[in-house]
């Protein structure tokens, strides 16, 4: 692992976590380029981290006033903000059950399937198959609701496997259920915070058994801040790209990736 690698791998996983292009498959496809048997764990707590950081400074208002509106409304019981701050703070509990329990209970089962970079070839495709179905997507103005939250949660989990995008699949299954696409997104990225803290803690838990070296220090930096610097970026892209209405061409991006992905390994 070089300081070029942990650069290449950051600005991969900040790019690919929140553009529906799956970032699991591409850190899988980049490591398989870059010749790359065994990622440090350092690098990846901290491309876990640079994306968190991503979301929460991002979001930071809308995580401020759900957090507040939250413990407000349980302690006074107002019905007021603080109610519809309460309501969307449950969806995003509800619908991270899915991920959570279904990731716990299948950890071992999905762990294999990065063991195949082909595999996350042909899960590209799927998640290609799903964006480019958002084309046919009505323009509704549903709002996230508990059963549309738990749906898009099954999203969320089925995403675990390498080549699914997490984004490209809550938010089209968002858009499907008749959520306009920019709240199908932002309920996407506030959805993704418990997912990606998950993912940095579990990660964070093994490094207990590791020794680390100053170059793992410096990977560490690098990755986060990379990934966090790229992960703003791509977070203020893919919102536009939304509300255009043109979500549906990334569809194309990971057809042609995941046959890429197909012939060349």
């Amino acid at each position: 692992m070089t300081i070029f690698d942990a650069i290449i791998l950051g600005f991969v996983q900040g790019a690919s976590e929140f553009l529906p292009i799956s970032s699991s498959a591409h850190l899988v496809i980049t490591q398989g380029l870059l010749h790359i048997n065994e990622p440090s764990i350092f690098l990846e707590v901290a491309l876990h981290v640079g994306t968190l950081l991503s979301v929460l400074i991002y979001f930071r208002r809308d995580v401020i006033e759900l957090l507040s509106g939250f413990f407000t409304y349980v302690l006074t019981r107002k019905k007021t903000q603080n109610e519809r701050d309460f309501r969307l703070s449950v969806c995003i509990i509800l619908g991270s059950i899915p991920a959570a329990v279904g990731g716990f209970l299948l950890k071992d089962w999905f762990e294999q399937r990065f063991d195949s970079v082909s595999f996350s070839g042909y899960m590209l495709l799927i998640t290609a198959a799903i964006l480019l179905l958002t084309w046919f997507a009505r323009n509704r103005k549903h709002p996230v609701n508990a059963v549309r939250a738990l749906i898009i949660g099954v999203a969320q989990f089925c995403a675990i496997l390498p080549g699914i995008s997490r984004s490209g699949s809550t938010i089209a299954t968002g858009l499907f259920l008749g959520i306009t696409p920019r709240e199908a997104a932002r309920f996407s990225f506030l959805l993704s915070l418990p997912a990606v803290f998950g993912a940095a803690l579990l990660k964070a838990a093994e490094l207990r058994h590791v020794a680390f070296s100053s170059d793992d220090l410096i990977h560490f930096a690098l990755g986060a801040f990379v990934s966090f610097v790229v992960g703003m970026a791509a977070i203020h892209y893919l919102l536009k790209i939304v509300s255009s209405r043109h979500f549906y061409l990334f569809g194309f991006y990971c057809l042609l990736a995941g046959l890429f992905t197909i012939l060349y390994f």
